[in-house]
């Protein structure tokens, strides 16, 4: 039965127009169904179930609410879709916070936590994971993993319904095999869900194969296919075997693959997609150039020289871990790379700025944007030679628009610049408020900490590498850390535009219009 003919009957019809609140009511029912996972693995384990049951009902009420009196507007446009889509993020997170605080933690410590879930970041300020309830783990795991499935339903799905264009998430889509625009939003929205569901089984099944334990593998599989990293052990992944070790790094190198490409492996079946797709082919060979240098400037640089087969492989396995998880913005880690030569440093700096693919879940700049600027580049000098000769901007055969060229230029220049600016915040921060050891953070671990918040990477670099604690960090820059992330997980375009004060000036303009139209239809009305 339809539901608007149900509620009805009963005399409830949506009063007024806002597309957006009726959107954040579904939002608020469906976290408040969520919510009652973990509440149920705290009944099974003997831990209080309430901090996940208190919310449950005041979020279904006032999102029931919002969904019954609003209907979807009649007149949503691009900016209005903006804003939504800056609040969907803020929903989650405040939602996301709740078990945190209910347990015990402060407001900005469970904001943080919140946060770096639903951002796929994966930075934690819990000292001591093992020391916490199960249940309060499993609901941070099912934030990251929501968090990157969130992306997509957002801004492939929800959007394009409301009759957004593809141009919100047009630099996602590129370098997908999709890059011609030949694949309708909502399909793609429904192919990365399904592949998405797909690889989270697979890999849940595989690690309870080799022996996991199964609330352990729930939490390792949240983590890796979503590029989230947060882990329920102290010691991340160092204390899993080698079998755990090398699943999970096949998962996070899944995980920052483009999912259309994923789609059309398994569910179209087509052979040879991954082979043909260039940047799926850099990302590869990237990874795999990079940890072979790691490898050997470990093994040259070792203070204690490396011994029998067994000893190079267990080095070459961890520095292959290191950058995959660093590469794909993931943050999980199986060795200190702290420790590695001081040459490893800038290198795995690089490689967390880069991340993954585009239409992945993981972070940073995106091998397509990447291909694009190196091939405007070439062009460019190719007409230094051949100044009458006409180039274009081509990925996997087909070329690219202009406009999509010069938005992957900006993107990429206020990608450096957000790191900028985010290292000197830090840096004036922790001048001001020592933090390391009453120390002041140095410049490695302000550029550390930028990167991995604008990129969502999970990992800093110097005192807030693997072993750090993001809890000795005050108040101010934990806030700071979090738009940054914000920032970097919404697109820092995106958060540009939210940021200008023209753009909500033409809001409240469009907004007194539609009133005065909406007034002038109702005088019309009383008059016929």
């Amino acid at each position: 039965m339809n539901l608007k003919l149900s509620l009805s009957k009963i005399g409830i019809r949506p009063r007024w127009e806002s597309t957006t609140v009726r959107t954040l009511g579904i939002l608020e029912v469906v976290f408040a169904l969520l919510l009652l996972v973990p509440a149920g693995v705290a009944l099974l384990l003997g831990e209080d179930p309430r901090v996940f049951a208190a919310p449950v009902l005041p979020l279904l009420v006032a999102g029931g609410l919002q969904y019954m009196l609003f209907k979807e507007s009649s007149t949503f446009r691009s900016v209005n879709g903006l804003v939504l889509i800056g609040l969907v993020w803020l929903v989650m997170f405040l939602i996301s916070a709740l078990p945190f605080l209910f347990s015990g933690m402060d407001l900005v410590d469970s904001l943080f936590e919140a946060v770096s879930g639903i951002t796929t970041t994966g930075l934690s300020i819990i000292p001591d994971v093992e020391a916490q309830p199960m249940s309060l783990l499993i609901w941070r795991a099912m934030s990251m993993w929501m968090g990157g499935i969130m992306i997509i339903i957002v801004f492939l799905y929800m959007l394009p319904l409301f009759g957004i264009g593809r141009n919100v998430f047009t630099n996602e889509l590129s370098g997908s095999g999709s890059s011609n625009y030949s694949m309708k939003m909502r399909n793609a929205a429904k192919s990365f869900i399904y592949s998405y569901l797909l690889l989270s089984l697979i890999n849940l099944v595989l690690l309870l194969v080799f022996g996991m334990d199964p609330l352990e593998a729930f939490c390792l599989m949240c983590a890796t296919i979503s590029t989230g990293g947060l882990m329920c052990t102290n010691d991340s992944m160092m204390s899993y075997s080698d079998a755990i070790q090398l699943i999970t790094i096949l998962f996070m190198f899944l995980g920052a693959t483009n999912f259309y490409l994923h789609y059309r492996a398994i569910h179209r079946k087509e052979r040879g997609v991954y082979r043909k797709n260039s940047e799926f082919r850099t990302m590869l060979w990237w990874f795999l150039g990079i940890s072979v240098i790691v490898y050997l400037f470990v093994v040259t640089g070792s203070d204690t020289p490396i011994q029998g087969l067994e000893g190079h492989y267990e080095a070459f396995k961890n520095a292959l871990f290191t950058t995959v998880s660093l590469g794909t913005t993931t943050g999980l880690y199986v060795d200190d790379f702290t420790l590695y030569p001081e040459q490893c440093t800038l290198l795995l700096m690089i490689v967390a700025l880069i991340g993954g693919c585009s239409g992945s879940t993981s972070g940073g700049i995106k091998f397509s944007r990447l291909r694009i600027i190196y091939e405007f580049l070439k062009n460019n000098f190719g007409k230094v030679v051949h100044p009458n000769a006409v180039y274009d901007v081509k990925m996997d055969g087909a070329s690219v628009d202009n406009s999509t060229v010069q938005s992957t230029l900006t993107i990429f220049l206020l990608f450096v610049v957000s790191v900028i600016v985010g290292t000197t915040l830090i840096i004036m921060i922790g001048i001001t408020q020592p933090t390391v050891n009453g120390a002041e953070i140095d410049i490695i671990d302000s550029v550390g900490l930028a990167i991995t918040s604008i990129s969502n990477g999970g990992m800093g670099f110097g005192n807030f590498g693997p072993t750090g604690n993001f809890a000795e960090l005050q108040d101010s820059l934990k806030i700071v850390l979090m738009i940054m992330m914000w920032v970097g997980r919404l697109e820092i375009v995106t958060a540009l535009v939210l940021f200008t004060p023209g753009f909500w000036k033409d809001l409240m303009a469009n907004r007194k219009y539609r009133n005065h139209r909406s007034r002038r239809a109702r005088r019309r009305s009383d008059r016929a």
